[in-house]
């Protein structure tokens, strides 16, 4: 889960709040759905203090209990390009075609 520890008057939340939704909202649909959270770290102040939260906003990734910094994009595609490499499969089978027309399409 990726979760977002925010401030409602903060300007750069304000900003990412539409982009981190979309991101939700297709995560939400991929196989399997990867869960994006919100923690409006003035209400839940214990919250913050115990992930050592010191500016706004701060996104943390967990996973199998394991805290880790975000370090992606802050828009949409960032947010899911990000995600999906922590969690998706470590490699992918393709035939001989489909990694020539890979190797192509990224030239």
């Amino acid at each position: 889960i990726l979760v977002e520890f925010y401030a409602p008057w903060c300007g750069h939340c304000k900003s990412l709040a539409p982009e981190y939704a979309k991101a939700a909202k297709k995560l939400s649909e991929s196989n399997p759905p990867v869960p994006l959270g919100k923690v409006d770290a003035t209400v839940e102040k214990k919250a913050a203090e115990k992930f050592k939260v010191q500016g706004y906003p701060t996104l943390y990734f967990f996973k199998n209990g394991k805290q880790m910094e975000f370090s992606g994009g802050r828009d949409e595609a960032g947010i899911v390009n990000w995600i999906m490499k922590k969690t998706g499969p470590p490699s992918t089978k393709v035939t001989c075609d489909e990694l020539k027309k890979k190797v192509e399409d990224n030239k």
